[in-house]
């Protein structure tokens, strides 16, 4: 008893001549109780409760100690012990032993304060995402309004006041319509990704050979422009959102498509299986007793050093400038927080000039029944 963290005792009930429990008596008790409030234990032994918990008769201890006294079965009770020099939470457990109580309670102040903390932190998320649903809100509205208007405007001068507009003043029309398409693009792509940290959609059984058909339809004007040759072999059903699994492969596909020499059509091949477990990323190989279904889209691109494959996965990092190639550099970002919202994650092997090939790593889930 005496190495136990928990306050082991027993009680003997005190009872007045109508047979009615007017307070305890402390049969034995260990050292954990007697340590709780100072004492050495023998200084319990024959010692009324409410001697040494003389608030107990009126925070409820009592009425719990008389029930679980009156039942067969062992009564908890959490319980905040205020008393002067003391701010202390217990769980409470009393059992009927014969005819006395066997008591046992445990120190939780540390959970609880761990528990007030973490009840804080949810707090402050929720708010943080509700801020950013707002953000979500402006950016969708507020800030597309005048992007729309700088695009108009552009479009006036261009097509009434063409004649009376210099060369430079031409170009810089153009330039001030070029930079709102930009901006209205970047604030879309900020939305999306906004979107995947706040809003979660239930999952469902995807046929992702049918998912992959209608991204290279939504793609098709693309694919026909650098014509490109798309091979998709077998692929599986898997359990995921399929809006945001549609977003997480037509950014791979596009980006296949787009990052290309001059001088070459694109070859890409789309693939899945079971990857071993040496192929599993760093993040996920701690997780052996889940499936992981590998899909991989594999490009003849120009290809990257692969000492930057942390970077690209990082919202506006881009690798290539913009002159070269259009887009706002958070593509990649929304297919790695699309990956982590399913339970798995992305990665990819690269070498310049060589192509590249992006691997999804998704857990296989089975159908809830």
């Amino acid at each position: 008893m005496d190495s136990s963290q928990s306050a082991l005792y027993l009680l003997k009930p005190v009872r007045d001549e109508q047979g009615e429990i007017t307070d305890f008596i402390f049969t034995i008790a260990n050292k954990t109780l007697a340590a709780f409030i100072g004492q050495e234990p023998q200084r319990l032994i024959g010692e009324l409760h409410s001697r040494w918990f003389p608030r107990y008769k009126t925070n409820g201890i009592f009425e719990h100690y008389c029930r679980a006294l009156a039942h067969h079965e062992p009564l908890q009770l959490e319980h905040h012990y205020k008393s002067e020099d003391m701010d202390r939470w217990l769980t409470v457990v009393a059992n009927r032993y014969e005819d006395e109580l066997s008591v046992t309670f445990l120190d939780i102040t540390e959970n609880k304060r761990i528990q007030h903390q973490l009840e804080a932190t949810i707090h402050q998320i929720r708010n943080s995402n509700e801020n950013l649903e707002q953000f979500a809100y402006i950016a969708s509205h507020d800030l597309q309004e005048p992007l729309r208007k700088l695009q108009a405007f552009g479009d006036v001068l261009q097509s009434q006041f063409a004649d009376s507009l210099v060369d430079g003043e031409v170009d810089l029309v153009r330039r001030i319509q070029n930079s709102a398409k930009r901006m209205q693009v970047l604030v879309r792509d900020l939305l999306t990704y906004s979107r995947l940290s706040t809003q979660s959609e239930p999952f469902e059984n995807i046929s992702l050979a049918r998912l992959i058909k209608e991204v290279l339809g939504d793609l098709e004007m693309s694919i026909m422009e650098k014509k490109a040759a798309v091979e998709v072999g077998p692929l599986p059903n898997l359990l995921g959102n399929p809006l945001r699994l549609r977003q997480l492969f037509q950014n791979l596909v596009a980006n296949a498509i787009k990052f290309q020499k001059a001088d070459q059509k694109p070859r890409i091949q789309i693939r899945a299986r079971y990857p071993k477990p040496d192929e599993m990323p760093e993040e996920l190989r701690n997780q052996t007793q889940r499936l992981f279904l590998l899909i991989e889209v594999a490009d003849n691109g120009i290809g990257f050093d692969e000492k930057y494959k942390a970077r690209i996965f990082q919202p506006f990092q881009r690798l290539e400038s913009r002159s070269a190639y259009s887009g706002t550099g958070i593509g990649l970002a929304i297919c790695k927080k699309v990956a982590e919202i399913h339970g798995g994650t992305i990665d990819v092997t690269s070498q310049i000039g060589q192509g590249s090939t992006f691997k999804v790593f998704l857990p296989v889930y089975e159908q809830p029944g």
